[in-house]
């Protein structure tokens, strides 16, 4: 026997849409709420009702253990999908009338109210937009539609209960309770292992600490990937259970099904196998052991101040280190800053190690002077005392910088007067011409020396910073042009070493800015300084960059071509008033005065400027 409830405002609609479809079943009209009715073993209640009946009266037959149908409303939404029954009421029929087995499922709760989607709790309004058929389109629409309200985005502080008394307390932009993977964009991608009849329900707690964490993970949701992520991202921290009570200091708003609560206490449970659906469900699988036990991943959420500082203010741009996380940093950047006998020993035996390799032109030799090098270390003091703004930290690696320089020219100098050779090996005339790639790898050097002392776990990696950035080498060549009295070695070098300082400063500053161990505001002044500085290091680098491609386009020109029947080869430029070039001619016969006077003049019309040539005539073919 099937007993169609219906509200009263439904019946004209009902006897449209639906009673043609039950022509010729027997069956008996029930109009809600009254329900009082005697009913057999296999007798089946057909509701055709809206949401907000649905979640008063579905508990009611899950106590007396009726067997309910539910048929599609225009206002049961909700319930059709969170249940994962069909939107068809021909085919729903169909399955009412030919079910034989009755399909018992579980009943998520909320303050004693049915959960048939999702509870939201908090700021998630960005993260649980429906999106139908899974429409790319509308989930990128609805993306940038959130992301203008992201600014406005903060904590609240939650504390959380579960069955077996456990507390955690932690701070997050909200909750989102699911029972399975439904249509909000979290649940979507990260609740896979669960289904309508395994006992628990999924709290997802979201708590990103940054806006760019945030919209990172939006944005990788988005992709066409990411329909299902590998892994949780670390701010989301995830709650598998039958039972949870969750509390805040004030009164909580949440939403049960896009329906407006509020309340001093949550408290969420599942009813195990209370729903007897006399029809087909999507959401109704075999369960799986695997899947059935519980499970509490929080141990990235924030706590203690980190918590406390993320509920004071809205959410920041990007990452803001609480004291916890770097005040060892600074103790440790704050010792770096500080002169001391073993930095100016350590920067003396790097000098005379650097000074011996450039002489005896050996790479080795000065790789090891790279990495005994200490002057790394008071430059991302610098760096760090220039974004926080700490006049102490500043004036100390300032003074220490300075004098690891003078030791450095000093030292070099006196090497380059006490060797009694004056030849430009290639690893010193690989310092003399510094151009835009140098400027380059000092802001990677820059960032990496920064975020090395950051992470305490890649510590290791500075030697490799210090062989990348080569602050001693260029400083020792200026020093080699002090004692030769040779300002183009001093100070072509020189501009190398001021190139690595400024890059390194300004964009390891930057990196700790963007870590989270400034404000901008404190930073905005020595970023300023530092910025003027390497715009002025830029000039002569552009203008060395320049010449390097002139001379690179000469080469090629030349390199391999033919005048006369003579092919040029071993081509070198080198930048005097006017042009240096020198060459390899290479034919059967010995050139003469004339031919070469002919050929210097061909060169300078390919190239367009007046040269000084130098010829090295060899015979060949």
């Amino acid at each position: 026997m099937l007993y169609i409830l219906h509200h009263p405002e439904d019946r004209e609609k009902m006897e449209e849409d639906i009673f043609p479809l039950l022509e010729n079943t027997k069956k008996e009209i029930l109009s809600y709420p009254e329900t009082d009715f005697k009913r057999g073993e296999n007798d089946i209640i057909v509701t055709y009702l809206s949401d907000e009946n649905l979640r008063e009266f579905l508990p009611r037959a899950a106590q007396k253990n009726i067997n309910i149908g539910i048929l599609p409303h225009p206002e049961n939404t909700y319930t059709t999908k969170g249940l994962g029954i069909s939107e068809d009421p021909e085919k729903v029929i169909e399955e009412i009338l030919n079910n034989k087995e009755v399909h018992k499922l579980d009943m998520l709760f909320c303050n004693d109210i049915p959960v048939f989607q999702s509870v939201n709790i908090g700021n998630v309004f960005i993260f649980t937009e429906d999106h139908q058929n899974n429409n790319v389109f509308r989930e990128v629409l609805s993306f940038f539609k959130n992301i203008r309200h992201v600014s406005s985005l903060s904590h609240n502080s939650y504390e959380l209960t579960s069955e077996d008394e456990k507390i955690i307390r932690t701070s997050a932009l909200g909750i989102i309770v699911v029972e399975h993977a439904l249509s909000s964009v979290v649940s979507r991608r990260l609740v896979s292992d669960s289904s309508l009849n395994d006992g628990l329900f999924s709290a997802l707690i979201l708590s990103p600490t940054n806006l760019l964490q945030l919209i990172w993970f939006l944005l990788r949701s988005l992709l066409p990937g990411g329909k299902q992520l590998n892994k949780t991202p670390s701010f989301i921290g995830r709650i598998r259970i039958h039972k949870l009570k969750i509390k805040n200091n004030s009164a909580i708003e949440f939403t049960i099904d896009g329906e407006k609560e509020q309340a001093e206490e949550i408290t969420l449970r599942v009813d195990q196998e209370s729903l007897c659906l006399a029809q087909s469900s999507k959401y109704d699988t075999q369960k799986d052991e695997a899947n059935l036990k519980k499970s509490i991943q929080t141990n990235t959420l924030p706590t203690g101040e980190k918590r406390e500082e993320l509920t004071k203010r809205t959410l920041p741009i990007y990452p803001r280190a609480t004291t916890e996380e770097f005040q060892e940093l600074f103790k440790v950047l704050r010792e770096n800053s500080k002169i001391s006998s073993v930095y100016v020993v350590m920067m003396i035996l790097s000098t005379l190690i650097a000074t011996f390799g450039l002489f005896g032109d050996s790479s080795p030799v000065i790789i090891g002077a790279m990495i005994l090098a200490p002057i790394i270390s008071p430059i991302v003091s610098f760096a760090m005392g220039m974004v926080r703004y700490d006049k102490n930290m500043l004036n100390q690696g300032l003074i220490t910088i300075l004098i690891g320089t003078g030791v450095c020219l000093l030292f070099s100098a006196g090497v380059s007067l006490i060797i009694p050779i004056k030849i430009i090996t290639s690893e010193i005339d690989a310092r003399l011409s510094p151009t835009l790639l140098d400027m380059g790898i000092a802001v990677a050097s820059g960032i990496a020396a920064a975020y090395a002392h950051a992470k305490e776990g890649i510590a290791k990696s500075l030697a490799g910073v210090a062989i990348a950035v080569a602050l001693v080498p260029p400083l020792a060549v200026a020093g080699i042009g002090i004692g030769w009295w040779d300002w183009a070695v001093f100070s072509g070098a020189f501009l190398l070493y001021l190139t690595n300082l400024a890059g390194i400063i300004m964009f390891a500053g930057i990196t700790f800015l963007f870590l989270g161990f400034a404000p901008f505001r404190r930073a905005r002044i020595g970023l300023i300084y530092t910025l003027i500085l390497i715009g002025m290091v830029m000039v002569p680098l552009s203008l060395s960059f320049n010449r390097i491609k002139k001379e690179a386009n000469i080469t090629r020109q030349l390199e391999g071509s033919t005048i006369n029947e003579l092919v040029i080869r071993n081509v070198s430029v080198r930048f005097e008033e006017p042009l240096r070039v020198s060459l390899t001619l290479v034919g059967p016969d010995k050139l003469e005065g004339d031919e070469i006077k002919e050929i210097k003049k061909e060169i300078e019309e390919n190239i367009g400027e007046p040269i000084n040539l130098e010829v090295i005539s060899a015979r060949g073919f």
